[in-house]
């Protein structure tokens, strides 16, 4: 809250919280083998309090929970994260942006294009730091082109951007 008294935006981060992980998304796989219902009871506790009081940003790890998700995808890059369980049953309307994307968990795995193409279709806004701009930006634009990704969905990001950016102070 104090800071955005101050015009600064707070960013919650990293969902679903890396508290149990093991490993650095820095250098590769990171991974928490936690339940979603011990996940409930505790790591996104704080994360609800926050979208319970407002809060307008939350950053996504690139954290994997074999026993908490079934499609076996970083949480920055798995609908079933994003969607389902931080918009859809948490129901957080703000903004989701990746942890940066060049890191080992997401780079060493997945290319810049297909990894920015995921993360959108999961229901993440914004791609921090992709490993190669270029190829994560025509990546986006061939998956609409091409009906992996629809306008619609492009349009309720941008809302949700340009929302965020109409309630900065003046």
């Amino acid at each position: 809250k104090g800071l955005e008294e101050t015009g600064v935006e707070a960013v919650y981060k990293h969902f679903p919280g890396h508290g149990a992980a093991s490993g650095a998304s820095h250098e590769g796989y990171v991974q928490i083998e936690k339940t979603m219902d011990e996940l409930r009871s505790w790591d996104l506790v704080p994360f609800q309090k926050g979208i319970d009081d407002g809060l307008g940003w939350i950053m996504i790890g690139h954290i994997s929970m074999p026993y908490a998700s079934s499609d076996g995808l970083p949480a920055s890059l798995s609908p079933e994260i994003v969607t389902g369980l931080l918009r859809e049953e948490m129901g957080f309307d703000g903004i989701v942006i990746t942890d940066a994307m060049n890191m080992g968990a997401i780079a060493e795995n997945y290319g810049s294009g297909d990894a920015a193409v995921l993360a959108i279709q999961a229901g993440v806004d914004l791609i921090l730091e992709p490993a190669d701009l270029d190829s994560a930006y025509q990546g986006i634009l061939d998956a609409v082109a091409d009906g992996r990704l629809t306008q619609e969905r492009i349009d309720e990001s941008l809302r949700r951007i340009l929302r965020a950016k109409l309630e900065l102070p003046q």
